[in-house]
């Protein structure tokens, strides 16, 4: 699966989504105000900044119509997930390299290590052991950074 495939819109997603748009197009004209696109984007869980929503708003609104037709909308929402994304991303190799893995994603996190942080520093009640029995593929003992990934997205 290629990058852009990954970032398209879930059916469920893109349904939230028009739901949205339409909660606001209250006369079906398919545009809405671009002031109401802070609203709806938060109407929809998305979290961003002044100065984020005045970026979305400018890149869907190009010619400063004062108005958003869906699919410029769409596209913000599709732009917003990949943000997000990349975001999680940074986060999760941030999080193995503070356990000792390296920055490029390379080396391996002690299986042990990542056990007592998880049972006595955070205090999670979590069956980490099975998660991680899971994970590690070739149960060497030691995480890998895409078995990292996975024991992180599988505990959502």
């Amino acid at each position: 699966m290629s990058q852009e495939q990954e970032m398209e819109l879930t059916e469920e997603e893109e349904a939230k989504c028009w739901e949205a748009f339409s909660a606001f197009d209250k006369d079906s004209s398919g545009e809405i105000d671009a002031n109401e696109l802070r609203i709806v984007l938060e109407m929809m869980g998305q979290k961003t900044t002044e100065e984020e929503i005045f970026r979305m708003i400018s890149e869907a609104d190009a010619e400063n119509t004062g108005l958003i037709k869906y699919d410029q909308f769409k596209k913000v929402i599709t732009e917003q997930k990949k943000t997000q994304s990349l975001t999680n991303e940074e986060d999760t190799l941030d999080a193995f390299v503070s356990l000792g893995g390296e920055p490029d994603g390379n080396g391996t996190i002690d299986a042990q290590k990542l056990i007592q942080i998880i049972k006595y520093d955070f205090e999670m009640t979590i069956d980490i052991e099975k998660l991680i029995e899971d994970i590690d593929d070739d149960g060497n003992g030691t995480i890998e950074y895409d078995e990292f990934r996975n024991l992180l997205s599988s505990s959502d």
